[in-house]
């Protein structure tokens, strides 16, 4: 049979040409441009139906169809399939329309061709409205995104109300959905709602598939996405396939999409006018109606949401690790000067040798870890606040190394000016490790190249009046940029009036 099947015109012009004028098969072939073997296939056909020429009058296109293409179906002692069976066999892990043909052949040896096998199956989809086959295998593919309707949350204190975002998860064997309102739409939100829907479904699947939002993607491209290296780590720690969608191609993502559409109607519109005050409260009322949508019946197919997943995708998803995943934030941070990188607002140190390099920092809840190329090279308790060190002595040069930095800081100091280095002087003993200081110092030491060896030299003598607190480079270049340096210089503060009988501001504190 040919792949394109030629027009009935063109079967009677090949009849006329072999049966009436008496050509030859391959002269057939030569004059109407097909293959022999085509000319052939179609005689074949003719003589089983008992066709010659010149055709009946009465015979029409349809008719002369029927008689050379006979469905099989209208052949009683052929033997008949169930294909919503078939269908349904095709959900299952590795199975394909080959391997239903060969166990069904080796029962009845009479029965349909491969070929045939398929297209009967393609005809009885077109005829049912569904899908050829089923494009996601059980336990296969977990589908995620964020729906599009949100869901207030009021601020007990203030009565602020914000929008929590729906968090959506469905697995595309058996459409089992999972459902989460998580304050935004953060990394460490996207994050933790995946852990917990990994939970949910007790088992994991090998492919997570998702939209191109930040948290998941940093560079969106249809060839090779960048995937964020939070995610990634995620994605290791489970043994994941993260597979992003392509920007607006909604339909590689069909069965989220889909989720998202019964969630805003059958859960989403049953809380919209009720009032929440935490996330925890609109979790609590959103678990019953998810489970109300994972038990109702399918409207096309047999059994649930539910019944699905424990028949076909469960068996076929493997096991959670022992431990779930612990928040990690990746960043990609350039060592300072003095060997310390800033990671949320404090300072760890690394070996020396990596300054000015950049390296991979890996952020948790309790630990800070540097990486270069890899390998760990610095690990961290994590501090909490601001401009706070962690500083290992192992990561620091040698002794005299250090002594060589102070003495050209102090050099550099003292070609400004006495109060330059008496502040500079000040700022190297604050800290236990006098390298911690280091980049504070070349910033207040670096003002100079913006305006000039003597107003920083005017600005230190300002900053050593006021204290300890103006001895960094925030408060230097407040009082270079605002002028203070030389209002100070032109007034002076008078010098204190020593003698006996004027006690001082010291008398009166007490």
């Amino acid at each position: 049979m040919p792949n394109v099947r030629i027009s009935m015109q063109d079967i009677r012009t090949l009849l006329r040409y072999y049966y009436g004028e008496q050509y030859s098969k391959r002269e057939v072939a030569r004059y109407l441009q097909m293959s022999p073997g085509t000319v052939r296939n179609y005689l074949q056909r003719a003589a089983s139906a008992g066709l010659t020429w010149p055709l009946p009058e009465h015979l029409t296109d349809a008719d002369l169809e029927a008689l050379l293409f006979p469905d099989p179906d209208s052949t009683p002692d052929r033997p008949q399939l169930d294909w919503k069976e078939v269908h349904q066999q095709l959900a299952r892990k590795g199975m394909t329309l080959e391997r239903i043909w060969h166990a069904w052949i080796a029962h009845h040896p009479e029965g349909y061709s491969y070929g045939y096998f398929c297209a009967c199956y393609k005809k009885w989809c077109r005829a049912k409205n569904v899908t050829m086959r089923l494009r996601h295998k059980a336990g296969d593919k977990l589908f995620v995104d964020f729906a599009g309707k949100t869901l207030g949350v009021i601020d007990p204190v203030n009565g602020e109300v914000t929008k929590a975002q729906i968090f959506v998860a469905a697995l595309g064997g058996s459409n089992y959905t999972y459902v989460e309102a998580v304050p935004d739409q953060t990394l460490r939100n996207w994050i933790d709602a995946h852990v917990r829907c990994l939970e949910f479904f007790g088992a994991l699947p090998r492919v997570v598939v998702c939209d191109n939002l930040k948290a998941a993607v940093t560079r969106a491209d249809r060839r090779n996405p960048v995937l964020n290296e939070t995610y990634k780590d995620f994605a290791r720690h489970y043994d994941l396939i993260i597979s992003p969608a392509r920007v607006k191609k909604p339909q590689d993502k069909s069965t989220v999409e889909s989720a998202v559409k019964h969630v805003s109607t059958r859960i989403l519109t049953e809380l919209e006018s009720r009032q929440f005050f935490d996330i925890v409260e609109l979790n609590q009322a959103i678990g019953p109606l998810l489970d109300q949508l994972n038990n109702t019946p399918f409207q096309k197919k047999l059994g649930t949401r539910r019944s699905q997943f424990e028949a076909l995708d469960l068996p076929a998803m493997r096991p959670l690790p022992k431990t779930p995943y612990s928040f990690r934030e990746w960043k990609k941070l350039k060592v300072n000067m003095n060997y310390h990188v800033q990671a949320k607002g404090c300072y760890y140190s690394v070996p020396y040798r990596y300054a000015h390099r950049k390296l991979d920092v890996r952020i948790s809840d309790h630990l800070v870890e540097c990486f270069f190329k890899t390998k760990a090279i610095a690990r961290h308790a994590r501090l909490r606040g601001k401009g706070l060190y962690s500083t290992h002595s192992s990561h620091m040069p040698e002794h005299h190394r250090r002594y060589q930095d102070r003495e050209r800081i102090l050099e550099l100091a003292r070609a400004v000016g006495p109060n330059t280095l008496g502040l500079i002087e000040e700022v190297l003993e604050r800290r236990t490790h006098q390298e911690q200081n280091f980049c504070s110092i070349k910033g207040i030491l670096g003002l100079q190249d913006r305006y000039s060896k003597e107003r920083l030299e005017a600005a230190c003598a300002l900053a050593g009046s006021l204290g300890e607190a103006a001895y960094n480079y925030p408060s230097l270049a407040s009082i270079l940029k605002n002028g203070r340096d030389q209002l100070h210089k032109a007034n002076p503060v008078p010098p204190p009036i020593l003698h006996e009988n004027v006690r001082g501001g010291d008398y009166y504190a007490t």
